[in-house]
Formats: C-alpha cells, sequence, structure tokens
C-alpha cells in the first residue's frame, strides 16, 4: 500500500512537471487578451517564443500586440521575425512598415517591397505611403515620383493613395495644389492621422504656427495616446505663449515619466508663466538634474529662482551659461540684477559691460552697480557705470539716481542731471533734496536760495526749504538771514529735531559755547541716541579736554541700542580720538556682516585697520586689509592700506605685484603711480623705476617722499652726490629708519663716514625710543667707544627687554671689561631667550670659563658645536676648551669631522692639531 502511494506520487509530479508546447502558452495569451490582460498575455506569449522560438505565428500575434501597445521597437524586431519564419507578408507587411515608420528606421522601410501575394490594393498603397515618407527624408527624390507613379495606379480609395499624391505636389513645389488635395482628404476623414500630421508639418513650414497647433490640437484629441505628438504640442503651445494650454498635456505625459527632463522643463515654464516661481523653479532644478549642460534649461531655472527671490540660485544657473550667450542677451540683465541683489558688484560690473547696445530700461541697473562698486571703493569701476548710464538715463529718477552717482566721485555734471530730472518732475522730493545738497556742497549758494525759494512757493507749509536757505545763509556768512530761515521754519514745525539742532548749531557757530552747550544737553535728553547731536557734544567736551565726559553719553546710548550699527561707529572713533585704540578694536571686532547682505561701510573697515596699525598690531591689521578687499576688492582705501602693510612687512616683491595691478586699473592716479615706483625702488629695479619716476607730476615729485624717491633711484642709480640733498630733505621731514640708513649708505659711499656717525648718534639723541637706530649705533660704537656701546644697549634693554642680539652683546662687552658677575646675568637671559643659538651659547661659556667653571663652559660649547648654525670660530673655541680640559682624543675627532671656510679656520685649526 505504502509503495503504490509512493509511486502513485512520483507519477502525479512527473505529469505535474511535463511542459505546456506553444499551442498552450498561444491559447492563454488570447485568452488574456480576450479578457483584456495585456500584461498578462504578453508573458504567455513570451513563454511560447521559450518553448517554440520560431514559431511564426507567436511572433506575429506578439509583434501585433506591441504595435497597438505603442512599444514599436520591439513590434518591429518581432514582425521581422514573423516574417523571417514564414508568416504571411500580406499581413506582417502593413504592420511593420508602421512600425517602421514610428521607429523611424527609414532605411529599412525604404527597402520594403509595395506588394506581396496577399496584399490588397488599399495595403499596398498605406505600405507604399510610407515607404514614399522614409524615401523624401532620405532625400531620394527620384526613387519617391517613381513610387508616386506606382501608387497612383492602384486600384484603391484609400486615403493614402491621396497623401502619396499629396507628396508628388510637393516634390514639384505646388504648395497650393497640396493643400487642397490635403483638404479634400480631411473633409472625408477629418481624423485621418496621417494627413492631420503632414498638414501640420506644411503649416510649420509655411510660418502658420497657430494653424498648426489647431491641427494637432485636432489630432491629439483624436489619439491622445500618441505621446510624441502631444509632447510636439505641448512645445509648442509653450514656444508661442500658450503655457497654460499646454500644461494639462505636460501634466498627462510626466505621469507617464515623471522623471523626464524635457517634460519637468515645460512644466516649469508653464508655472512660470502662472506666477508661481518657487514651483516652476522646482521643476526647472529637477529637470536640469537629468540635463545638468542644457542651456535653455538653465536660462529657465535662473528665471524662475530670481523671480522667486532665490538670487544665489539664479547666479549659479545664469553664471553657467553667460559665457554662451550673444552681447545683449537679455539673461545677462537678469543676471547683473542677481548679482547685484547679492552685493557681487564687480562681478554685475563684468556682466553689464557685455551688453554694448543698452536701453532705457538698463539705466537702473548701471546706476544700481555703480552705487554698489562705489560702496566698495572700487571708483574705476562706478565710473564706468556712470559712462553707460549717462547714454540711457531719461527718466526723472533715473536722471535723479545718475546725478546722485555723479556727486558720489565729485563729478559736477551730477548737478546738471538732477536740475534736468526736477524740471522733468518738479515734485520729485529725493532729486529736489538731492539737489538742494549738492549747491551746498559745490558751494552753488545762490542756486541754494533759489532753490529754497521755488520749494516755499510750491510747499508753503513745509519746514525744509527754510532749513535749506538758513544752511545757505550761514554759509555766506549772512547770520542774521540764517537766523530769520531758521525761526520760520520753527514756527511751521515747533517739534521739528533738525530745525532746533540747527538752531543750537547757529549759536555754537557764533561761540556761544557755554549757551550752545547747555541746550544741546537739554536735546540730548529728549533725543539721547540722535547721532550728530551726539558727536557734537564730544567735540565739544574735547575742546575743553574732557572728552571722557562727551564719550560716556555715546556709551549711556550705545548701551541701550547694541545693535545700532552707527551708534557702535561713534563710540569706536570717539575711543580712537582719546587714544583708547583698544577699546576701539574691542568695539569694531565684534561687528558681523548684515543679514540683508549689505556690505559694512567703509568707515568699520578704515577705522578698524587705522587702530590696528596704531596700535603696532601688524599681524592683525594685514589679516583685516585681507578681508577687507575680500569682500570689496576694488576698495582704495582697502588696497592703499594692503600696500602699507607690505611696505611695513618690507614684502617688496609682492607689493610691487599688487601696485602694477592696481595701477592697470587706475592709470591716471598719481597715488599709485608713486607707490608702484617706490616698489620698483625698494626691489632695485632703477631702469623702470627711472621711467615711471619721471612720468610723476611735478608737484609728486617735490613732495617729502617724492624726494625720498628721487634720492634712492640716484643713489640706486650710482650717484650718490647728487641724491644727498634729495636724501636729507626726506629724513628732515619723516627721520625714520628708512631715510635714516639711506642718508648713512651715501654717506659712506663717499667716504663720509664720520659725518655717517654722527648723523646716527643725532639720530639717538633726538629718537631715544628708536630701538633700531639705537642698536646700530651700539655695534657702531663696538671697538669704538665700548663703554659708549654698554649704554646704548643698555638704553635698548629698557625699549625691550627681550631681545636675546643686545642682551648677549652686552654680557660679551662686559665679559671684555671683566665685568663677569653682570656679564653672567645678561648672558643668562640670553640663554633663556635663545637656548640653542651657538653665539649665545659661546658668549655664556667664554664667560664660564674665565670664572673656571670648565665643565659648565663645555657642557654649552658642545651643544654649541651640534648646531647646524655653529660657525667656525665657536666651534674650534670648543676644541681649544676640550684639549685644556685634556680631552685630546674626543678634540682630534671633532678636528676631523669638520670642513673649515676660510683660511683663518683653517690655520687656527692646524695650530689646535699641533697641541694634540
Amino acid at each position: 500500500m505504502r509503495r503504490t502511494l509512493i509511486a502513485s506520487l512520483v507519477l502525479g509530479s512527473l505529469l505535474a512537471c511535463t511542459p505546456k508546447d506553444s499551442d498552450s502558452y498561444l491559447a492563454a495569451a488570447r485568452d488574456a487578451l480576450a479578457k483584456g490582460d495585456t500584461q498578462a498575455a504578453v508573458i504567455e506569449f513570451k513563454n511560447a517564443v521559450q518553448v517554440a522560438p520560431q514559431d511564426a505565428r507567436v511572433r506575429f500575434e506578439l509583434g501585433k500586440l506591441y504595435l497597438e501597445q505603442r512599444m514599436y521597437q520591439d513590434a518591429e524586431k518581432e514582425l521581422n521575425r514573423a516574417m523571417e519564419y514564414g508568416y504571411d507578408p500580406a499581413e506582417v507587411v502593413p504592420l511593420l512598415s508602421r512600425s517602421y515608420q514610428k521607429t523611424g528606421a527609414d532605411v529599412a522601410l525604404s527597402k520594403l517591397a509595395n506588394k506581396y501575394a496577399g496584399l490588397t490594393e488599399a495595403q499596398a498603397a498605406e505600405v507604399g505611403f510610407y515607404r514614399l515618407e522614409s524615401l523624401v527624408r532620405l532625400d531620394q527624390k527620384e526613387k519617391a515620383k517613381s513610387l508616386i507613379e506606382d501608387i497612383r495606379n492602384y486600384q484603391t480609395s484609400s486615403a493614402f493613395k491621396s497623401l502619396a499624391l499629396v507628396y508628388g505636389y510637393l516634390l514639384d513645389e505646388n504648395v497650393e495644389a497640396a493643400r487642397i488635395q490635403l483638404e479634400e482628404i480631411l473633409a472625408n476623414q477629418p481624423e485621418q492621422p496621417d494627413a492631420l500630421k503632414l498638414l501640420a508639418r506644411m503649416q510649420l513650414q509655411q510660418g502658420d504656427v497657430d494653424a498648426a497647433i489647431a491641427t494637432y490640437q485636432t489630432y491629439q484629441q483624436a489619439n491622445p495616446d500618441d505621446h510624441e505628438i502631444t509632447f510636439m504640442l505641448a512645445r509648442l503651445l509653450t514656444d508661442h505663449g500658450r503655457a497654460a494650454e499646454a500644461e494639462p498635456l505636460v501634466d498627462s505625459l510626466l505621469k507617464l515619466n515623471k522623471d523626464n527632463p524635457l517634460l519637468n522643463q515645460l512644466k516649469g515654464l508653464s508655472r512660470a508663466d502662472a506666477g508661481d516661481f518657487e514651483a516652476a523653479q522646482e521643476f526647472t532644478e529637477k529637470a536640469l538634474l537629468k540635463e545638468t549642460t542644457d542651456p535653455a534649461m538653465r536660462l529657465t531655472a535662473g528665471f524662475a529662482a530670481y523671480q522667486s527671490g532665490d538670487y544665489e540660485s539664479a547666479r549659479t544657473h545664469l553664471s553657467l551659461v553667460a559665457s554662451d550667450l550673444p552681447a545683449n542677451h537679455p539673461a545677462l540683465r537678469l543676471l547683473a540684477a542677481a548679482q547685484l541683489k547679492l552685493g557681487l558688484n564687480e562681478q554685475a560690473e563684468e556682466t553689464l559691460n557685455r551688453l554694448d547696445q543698452s536701453s532705457a530700461d538698463d539705466a537702473s541697473l548701471f546706476s544700481a552697480a555703480g552705487f554698489g562698486l562705489l560702496r566698495e571703493g572700487d571708483l574705476h569701476g562706478a565710473q564706468a557705470m556712470i559712462d553707460k548710464s549717462e547714454q540711457v538715463s531719461q527718466s526723472p529718477m533715473d536722471l535723479t539716481r545718475l546725478g546722485i552717482l555723479q556727486l558720489s566721485v565729485n563729478d559736477v555734471k551730477g548737478i546738471l542731471n538732477l536740475e534736468q530730472a526736477l524740471e522733468q518732475a518738479p515734485d520729485q522730493a529725493i532729486t529736489r533734496t538731492t539737489l538742494a545738497t549738492a549747491y551746498l556742497a559745490t558751494k552753488q549758494l545762490d542756486k541754494a536760495l533759489a532753490l529754497a525759494d521755488e520749494w516755499k512757493a510750491q510747499e508753503p507749509k513745509s519746514e525744509q526749504p527754510y532749513l535749506l536757505a538758513a544752511t545757505a545763509y550761514q554759509r555766506k556768512g549772512e547770520k542774521d538771514k540764517a537766523l530769520e530761515q531758521l525761526l520760520k521754519a520753527k514756527e511751521l514745525a515747533p517739534d521739528n529735531a533738525k530745525v532746533r539742532l540747527a538752531l543750537i548749531d547757529i549759536k555754537l557757530v557764533e561761540n556761544q559755547l557755554q549757551e550752545g552747550e547747555a541746550e544741546l544737553r537739554a536735546y540730548l535728553n529728549d533725543y539721547p541716541d540722535n547721532i550728530a547731536a551726539l558727536s557734537r557734544y564730544f567735540d565739544l567736551t574735547r575742546l575743553r579736554e574732557q572728552g571722557q565726559e562727551g564719550l560716556a553719553l555715546i556709551q549711556k546710548a550705545f548701551d541701550k541700542q547694541k545693535n545700532n550699527l552707527s551708534l557702535r561707529l561713534l563710540l569706536a572713533n570717539a575711543h580712537m580720538l582719546l587714544g583708547q585704540q583698544d577699546k576701539t578694536i574691542s568695539l569694531l571686532a565684534e561687528v558681523k556682516q548684515p543679514a540683508n547682505g549689505q556690505p559694512l561701510p567703509a568707515s568699520y573697515w578704515d577705522m578698524l585697520g587705522k587702530a590696528y596699525l596704531q596700535k603696532d598690531r601688524v599681524a592683525d591689521a594685514e589679516a583685516h586689509y585681507d578681508n577687507w578687499l575680500k569682500v570689496q576688492s576694488g576698495n582704495v582705501q582697502a588696497l592703499l592700506g594692503k600696500l602699507f602693510l607690505l611696505d611695513v612687512r618690507s614684502n617688496f616683491k609682492q607689493g610691487k605685484e599688487l601696485a602694477k595691478s592696481v595701477l592697470d586699473k587706475y592709470p591716471d592716479d598719481p597715488r599709485f603711480l608713486s607707490i608702484y615706483t617706490h616698489f620698483l625702488l625698494m626691489n632695485a629695479e632703477f631702469a623702470e623705476a627711472r621711467r615711471r619716476f619721471d612720468t610723476l607730476p611735478q608737484a609728486v615729485k617735490d613732495s617729502p617722499a617724492g624726494l625720498g624717491m628721487q634720492g634712492r633711484l640716484l643713489a640706486g642709480e650710482g650717484n650718490c652726490q647728487a641724491a644727498q640733498a634729495s636724501i636729507q630733505a626726506a629724513y628732515d621731514n619723516k627721520p625714520n629708519q628708512r631715510n635714516l640708513t639711506l642718508a648713512m649708505f651715501c654717506l659712506e659711499k663717499l667716504g663720509q663716514k664720520d659725518l655717517s656717525h654722527d648723523l646716527l648718534s643725532r639720530h639717538v639723541q633726538a629718537h631715544p625710543k628708536d630701538l633700531p637706530a639705537i642698536m646700530l649705533l651700539a655695534e657702531r660704537e663696538i671697538g669704538r667707544d665700548n663703554s659708549k656701546a654698554i649704554e646704548l644697549y643698555q638704553q635698548s634693554l629698557e625699549l625691550h627687554e627681550a631681545n636675546f642680539l643686545v642682551l648677549n652683546n652686552l654680557a660679551y662687552l662686559l665679559y671684555e671689561q671683566n665685568k663677569l658677575d653682570d656679564a653672567l646675568k645678561y648672558a643668562n637671559r640670553a640663554l633663556e631667550l635663545q637656548p640653542q643659538e651657538p653665539s649665545v651659547l659661546d658668549t655664556a661659556a667664554q664667560i664660564l670659563i674665565a670664572r673656571k667653571d670648565l665643565g659648565k663652559a663645555e657642557e654649552y660649547l658642545s651643544r654649541a658645536s651640534n648646531s647646524e648654525a655653529v660657525t667656525d670660530e665657536v666651534y674650534l673655541n670648543y676644541v681649544d676648551l676640550l684639549i685644556k680640559r685634556g680631552k685630546k682624543e674626543l678634540a682630534g675627532r671633532k678636528l676631523q669631522q669638520r670642513q673649515y671656510k676660510d683660511d683663518g679656520a683653517q690655520a687656527r685649526a692646524e695650530q689646535l692639531s699641533g697641541k694634540l
């Protein structure tokens, strides 16, 4: 029983594993199709292919299913196999021709025969039409015309025969006849797909885009599953300003392929057209994940990002394609605007310089770039933007911006533009107030008074024109009239803080200091954070040498508003004026870059740099100026500060390079020509320095700095006799270390060493804190007057007690005078500072030898001998001590281990060798 059961199970298993044949799979596939389950049908067809790969029926039906599913390449493959394995061509060829047409396999399509046994005339016409299209695309016109004649003879009323005749007209360039023929076809079959597509293509070629769109819309409504035409229609609609109509089509396609870059780009354009810029940016940036180099997508993303306020992304996208854009492309204007929003004014300048056909619409861009460059101190760049703005500024506001910008660079032509702007728009307040300020600044006081009169007539109840008139009268020295105007202003605006402060200023100007100061204190009680009033009060207290009192009021106001940058700068400046640079540095070091991206004011950068320099914090100053130049690379004050520091640190090569680059940018600025000439001299490039110096303005040559350069130039050219007068004049004006050493150099070149020594002595006497000069004189006194040298070295230590060179030299001089205890004290201090320096170790050792402490002396000289920097003299001092202490074997090895650099050392070594 058990065996029977097992046998039955095995038999059942074998029966269960028996494979289906192709007919079974084919039947299953057909059943799935009848139920509408195409996916299951494809699986069954593929199973059938696995079982019987040469079954033509399976290949044909699978190919037909692929064609219906618009899987044209797969359809082409299976239909080819079906015909290869013997399936009836009459059934295969019509389907295969459609597949070829959809996949663009023009060569293969052109090689199909028109007629196969079993093909009807209508089918032959369809196949022939698709062959005809392939021949036209392959530009085989003669074959195409021959094929048209064949099709013409087919006995059929098929639309494909009529469509072939349309191509005949087109090949004969009879477009009108072709159009009439197409219209006839569509009159009979309004949704004939190939006719609609051919008509749309003809309409596009003739430039009738709207008609082509309408035709494609008819086609798409009838054939919504033709995704290629749906995409083409969406693109046409978008490109011609009808993005809202395109968007539903794009949405339908995105459901099929959500990551397609072209679809995401079209979706982004639709969203931008609808004003939804954040979504537009999202879709276009998604498109760029797949098509990173597509310039059109970059432009779309840049536009959307700018409109949504993401200026950094806008700059990034547009910068990547800017170099490929033609001059005057609108995207360059958008890029410049984004750069300006981010404070990248130099980059904006470069972008705007590519616009060689500017329009009035660009005026605001040029002005904005000019103001940005001006804030960064880049006068050259600002002037370039002014020049461009001048060419296109026409509206009152553009002229006002231009006028302000011109006045900011001391170009009085700005007044003319402001006058023109005010003439065009008399009620424009900003123009009027700016023009008033300009008249006062340029001392055109009568014009200021005339403007005030016009202003009074326009706004009789405003106090502002009276304030203007008061200021003008005050500057003309007509104080009574100024006071009259201010009193009138007070009548109109009794609570106006500016009017009240102006009345106080009248008293201060008239030297009524006590009364004016009292009123100013009362004013500050009411307006404790008024910058102008606090500044005036501080100045008054400084006049009576009680500046700390004025500073206290500023501090009090600042303590209540520590985020107020203007108060912080005022307080920092007050500390600076009182010599409290450390507090200035502390206040300014806390300043952070504003969150809105606006640059910090130049006064911050300038003040902090000067404070570092005044405290001799050169490294901090250098880092500060480097940061300033990172933020504002063209700022003139920052460049001057950096050049000054390079000079201070004797970094003449880098100084020359920087000065040259700045001079190239500002070729007409004598300051930078002078600085570049100076660095050429410090690099000993005398020929080029001579060429540059000779082009300097005479006023610069005659200045103390100019005389110093002339002296150094003549000395460098070997003419110290002619140089002396200029060098002496430079030294008399600025008796610094550099001018002193140059004067001494020339005197000694002329053999006047005593005069050089006298000059150095007088300098030290006049400048008892000039440490390098004192040390130089002390060195000169060694061997001449050792007691004087000792005195000078001790004076040096009072200025800088941790100078090992001074300590070592002083120790040695005292050793020579046999003042061994004092000598050892200074030697030990030098050792604490430089415990491995051979010369310091040697000095200490000689003193110890004199004190009979030979063991300690040997230890010091041993350390010195092992240094790579040890001199032959110190090395041989060690050998000498070893011999004296009876260590002749070690002394001999030491003598053999060294190569001596000069004959004197070699002779001494031989002498010591004789003692071994």
